[in-house]
């Protein structure tokens, strides 16, 4: 009896090209996709400069592209300038800025600049330049393009005057600064507002220093500021006056200043008046903060009438722990500007605007 052998299947080449014909069109259709995002985000980023221009400030790169295929969009911008008008009118420039949102949270972004920068105040003429060996800023927005939290971290920073003006001595520099913004929801349909954070460490200056106040300094500052939506570019009286005429309140959760001879911290609610006057409670905390007062103000950077008041303050305060030293403590209160210890009036404080 003779087997049969069982004729051979017949190969199917299309289920082996099948995977790289649906890879191919997958890759075909997202580079289309991002074709089109790019596209969307380049228009988006275009009406974001055109906004920012109505509120006073203009950004601008002398060169500008759209990379990043194919998982995020990456924004170059070759000498990035920023100038502001209205109130305190600054023109920065720096050498180049580089920021990158990734294809699925493109309300996310982070971006870098590269060091060095230029200011230069418009008003006085004054220049100044800034370095760092890392400056990155994070921000997120919601989907009208409305910022809702801003991050700024900065390794390393120097400030100087420009090379020809009278002092070329470093005016400012740390290890390191941050500064932390998030939008605070009105309540009761009341304005936004502003919960910010804030470090400083190992600050100095020369200009400190020669009042006797040397460092390195510390600062950590943590407070909530309602009504404070209004962001576009003005002086400080005038930023002041609107935030009072608004009902604004600054809630201080947190501020404390440290050297190497003196500390301080404070918590507390502070308003300003129609009138700009200063209203509010602070309890406070001091040590060896006598000495630097009276460094600053025989150099002018304060003015004298504080030194007094600072000193009867310290008299009536209690003995308590102030950033782990031995110091004073006691609450204050302002009212319509008057200075009081308990009921006990002793310092006008002048109207701020």
């Amino acid at each position: 009896m003779t087997v049969s052998e069982p004729a051979p299947r017949r190969r199917r080449p299309w289920i082996i090209a099948l995977p790289l014909v649906l890879l191919l069109l997958i890759a075909a259709g997202w580079s289309g996709l991002w074709v089109y995002a790019a596209r969307t985000a380049d228009g988006e980023i275009d009406a974001w400069l055109a906004r920012e221009k109505l509120l006073g400030r203009e950004w601008s790169c002398s060169e500008r592209a759209l990379e990043g295929f194919p998982f995020r969009f990456e924004l170059m911008c070759r000498d990035p300038v920023l100038v502001t008008k209205g109130g305190d009118s600054f023109r920065i420039s720096a050498a180049g800025a580089r920021a990158v949102a990734q294809v699925w949270d493109p309300s996310h972004i982070v971006a870098e600049f590269a060091s060095p920068a230029r200011i230069e105040d418009q008003v006085t003429g004054q220049v100044y330049t800034a370095s760092w060996s890392l400056l990155q800023m994070s921000g997120i927005g919601n989907s009208t393009g409305q910022p809702q939290r801003l991050d700024i971290v900065v390794n390393n920073p120097l400030v100087e005057q420009a090379p020809g003006n009278a002092a070329t001595n470093p005016m400012f520099s740390a290890k390191q600064l941050e500064a932390h913004a998030r939008r605070r929801p009105g309540e009761n349909g009341a304005r936004d507002g502003i919960d910010f954070a804030f470090s400083l460490a190992g600050a100095e200056s020369p200009m400190m220093a020669g009042a006797g106040s040397s460092g390195p300094v510390d600062v950590a500052l943590q407070m909530t500021v309602t009504a404070a939506d209004d962001l576009r570019p003005m002086s400080v009286k005038d930023r002041l006056r609107a935030w009072a005429m608004s009902g604004g309140v600054v809630q201080l959760q947190g501020f404390a200043v440290t050297t190497p001879k003196a500390a301080a911290n404070a918590t507390g609610a502070l308003l300003v008046d129609a009138q700009g006057r200063l209203n509010g409670q602070l309890a406070l905390g001091f040590s060896g903060i006598e000495e630097v007062l009276r460094n600053l103000s025989k150099t002018g950077f304060i003015s004298p009438e504080i030194v007094p008041i600072v000193g009867a303050l310290a008299m009536a305060g209690k003995p308590g722990e102030v950033a782990g030293r031995k110091g004073v403590t006691f609450n204050i209160n302002f009212d319509q500007g008057a200075l009081k210890l308990g009921k006990i009036p002793v310092g006008i404080v002048p109207p701020l605007f």
